[in-house]
């Protein structure tokens, strides 16, 4: 189900290890970033338990693989909206909304993006990691940019259905701003897409870092925590569970593919 395409998205990884020993990574421990800044409610543990164990039943049966490797080329314009069925056909109704929505934008204010992984002297690889703690790394993906006046921005895309609340957005371009506006990108600009919406017709926002509220260090580091202690608590509820005979494998809330 899976596409191997290059693909733009964030990635929040939490990996509990002995500092002398190699961690393994886990898919369960593998969480977006999105995700993590969608279902956490700083400093409320349980809650934030109660908003990942949601999901556990979701029947979504897609994934974003798709949005996000489109995200270069529908930015710069070359593909026309009108045209997205064919390019990308047999896509799920609502990737194939946000794709659209996405070369709209591409239409309407196309810039010149490139992907990372066609620049490795860019100084950024398409995983960056956050060492957050001696048990806690936070890897960023990401594949592509633009210049603006000369000012590096990095797009990352919010493509779930469900709108973000501003602290959430706020959350998810610190997060991104962590990884990548570092070094010789210091003075780089996370630029959010947000694609959610209900229905067939997505309209692609732009909300650009400067023009969301600035977290404090000491905020970013409680919701962190908090996802992290949350999901300790979640991992030990499912282990609990009876075992179900096995079935087809669905979409993972922490795939790197999950729709959120």
């Amino acid at each position: 189900m899976i596409e191997v395409l290059a693909i733009l998205y964030i990635d929040l990884v939490v990996m509990f290890c002995s500092p002398s020993a190699m961690p393994k990574i886990a898919r369960s421990n593998s969480p977006l970033a999105l995700s993590v800044a969608a279902m956490t409610v700083p400093g409320n543990v349980p809650a934030t338990v109660d908003r990942i164990l949601e999901f556990d039943d979701a029947k979504i049966g897609f994934t974003h693989a798709t949005t996000w490797a489109a995200l270069p080329a529908a930015r710069r314009g070359v593909v026309k909206s009108s045209s997205v069925g064919l390019v990308y056909p047999g896509t799920h109704p609502r990737v194939e909304a946000c794709i659209r929505a996405l070369c709209e934008l591409g239409e309407r204010a196309p810039v010149e993006t490139r992907r990372f992984a066609d620049y490795p002297e860019s100084g950024l690889r398409p995983i960056n990691d956050i060492e957050w703690a001696p048990n806690v790394i936070l890897k960023v993906k990401g594949v592509c940019w633009y210049v603006r006046d000369g000012v590096p921005i990095i797009p990352l895309l919010q493509p779930r259905k469900a709108g973000l609340e501003e602290h959430a957005l706020s959350l998810y371009a610190s997060l991104g701003h962590q990884a990548f506006c570092r070094d010789d990108w210091y003075n780089g600009i996370i630029e959010l897409v947000d694609l959610s919406g209900e229905g067939p017709a997505v309209y692609a926002t732009v909300i650009a870092e400067r023009e969301l509220p600035s977290l404090s260090p000491a905020h970013i580091a409680q919701a962190v925590n908090t996802f992290v202690e949350a999901k300790v608590i979640v991992d030990g509820i499912r282990a609990a569970r009876p075992k179900k005979p096995p079935k087809s494998h669905g979409p993972d809330l922490f795939d790197p593919e999950f729709p959120a």
